[in-house]
């Protein structure tokens, strides 16, 4: 290696990644219980999405978005999306999905619905394994969406970059967790 090249190391406890995504208001099982609810966001870049998503459903929730996850890694910043973290930010994502589904959380993300075989296919993931589904449509006017975009950090990380981690993640996850109560 030259002596002008840098290695980062990142250290990150895996544990407390994940366990950061948690509390005890997006659980299910509460004093009324209720089927788990899953709230899937969907609009174009600039949109307006994370915005909403924040606003309306930081609370009560876990939430399941590669941007997130990649923003809150140490030497994030300034990176490109996902990086030299995206083995990190997908091992984050995959056992967040899982462990949201095993314990009946609610459950929001955002999606850009670029695939829309994907998408179509992650409703009814989550449909199978026992979800209350709403999916939130916004929509912004191309003024709206050229300030919005204006206003993002350097850090934002567009859902179009995003879909397929929240996507795969939550499919796989639901199919899983069909897969499992099916065995036993």
């Amino acid at each position: 290696m030259a002596d002008d090249e840098a290695v980062r190391v990142v250290e990150v406890s895996l544990d407390k990644a994940v366990q950061a995504w948690f509390d005890d208001s997006s659980r299910s099982d509460g004093p009324v219980p209720a089927p788990p609810r899953f709230v899937l966001v969907c609009g174009t870049p600039a949109s307006g999405k994370t915005r909403l998503r924040h606003a309306k459903y930081a609370q009560g929730y876990v939430t399941v978005d590669a941007g997130d996850i990649f923003r809150r890694l140490p030497g994030s910043e300034g990176m490109d999306f996902p990086g030299e973290h995206a083995w990190l930010v997908d091992t984050i994502g995959n056992t967040v999905a899982a462990r949201a589904l095993e314990e009946r959380r609610h459950v929001v993300t955002e999606v850009f619905g670029l695939d829309q075989p994907g998408t179509v296919e992650l409703i009814e993931a989550m449909k199978a394994a026992g979800y209350r589904t709403e999916v939130v449509g916004v929509r912004a006017s191309v003024e709206q969406s050229v300030a919005l975009n204006e206003e993002r950090g350097l850090d934002n990380v567009s859902s179009y970059f995003t879909d397929e981690f929240n996507v795969r993640w939550l499919r796989d996850a639901a199919r899983e967790y069909v897969e499992s109560k099916k065995q036993g």
